[in-house]
């Protein structure tokens, strides 16, 4: 199937979609005020019915943004408090239960210092000195 110029996806979206919107509000008050103005696929009703959808749903996708901002905030606010909790719950329950115990495991984190660890190997240090004469034998 052959793509049209009007295809979607070749839509060119370098506008904004506040500019989209007021350029259709535009369109819509010369279309209304000139009547005369014909398209060949498109009538006024249907450009302005187009044109109210666009709209209201820019307006929906602003209410919820604004809704979501407050809940972000909230989440963050509560995640601050929970992480601080958490901490202190810990190290309670460390000092309680005790390092080794099977309910501490449970809550160990891998931030936390008795965290299990990779054993490192040690690291071959290369010198540029020359090796030591072994000492000969004792006369």
């Amino acid at each position: 199937m052959k793509k049209t110029k009007n295809a979607h996806s070749e839509i060119n979206m370098s506008q904004s979609l506040g500019d989209i919107n007021d350029l259709t509000r535009s369109i819509l008050k010369i279309w209304q005020a000139n009547r005369e103005f014909r398209m060949r696929d498109t009538q006024f009703e249907d450009y302005e019915k187009l044109g109210a959808e666009f709209d209201g749903l820019l307006k929906t996708i602003d209410t919820r943004n604004r809704e979501l901002t407050k809940m972000r905030k909230e989440r963050n606010k509560l995640t601050a408090r929970l992480v601080l909790l958490n901490t202190r719950a810990r190290s309670g329950m460390r000092g309680y239960f005790g390092l080794k115990s099977p309910e501490f495991a449970q809550i160990k984190t891998r931030n936390s210092p008795q965290a299990a660890r990779k054993t490192r190997k040690p690291v071959a240090v290369k010198t540029e000195l020359p090796p030591q004469p072994d000492a000969g034998p004792a006369s």
